[in-house]
């Protein structure tokens, strides 16, 4: 049936003139983009440390982050596959949930997942309710 939930990123900023920012992972790697960008959205308030969350993404853009694009497609393995099967992700790469969740855990909220890829953008919502 699928999920509402499709996507998770991080308000960044908002500039001079009022537009909000995201930063997320998307076809185009980490990136920074307007809020109007991400389509229908519900923001909510963030645990942990602000300025740790947004530190973490930024750090992502400055290593010029890609992608996931293979970690999308090994996710459907990883979930069907025994938990000793080898992974199949390239090094400095992201999923939107994945960067997000990561983010949140580096801005001090901790949520125990088994594997952070895995971590859906539906699972991450349920996880902060």
């Amino acid at each position: 049936k699928g999920s509402m939930w499709n996507h998770a990123c991080i308000i960044s900023r908002i500039d001079e003139k009022g537009i909000a920012y995201v930063i997320q992972a998307d076809i185009r790697g980490v990136n920074e983009a307007p809020l109007s960008s991400v389509g229908s959205y519900i923001l909510l308030d963030p645990p942990g440390d602000r300025d740790k969350l947004v530190e973490f993404h930024l750090k992502q853009i400055e290593a010029r982050s890609r992608y996931g694009l293979l970690s999308i497609f090994s996710i459907l393995f990883d979930i069907i596959s025994p938990m000793w099967f080898p992974d199949l992700r390239r090094p400095n790469t992201w999923i939107c949930s994945a960067l997000t969740a990561e983010g949140l855990r580096y801005a001090g909220w901790y949520h125990n997942w088994p594997d952070i890829y895995t971590v859906t953008p539906a699972g991450l919502w349920s996880a902060l309710q």
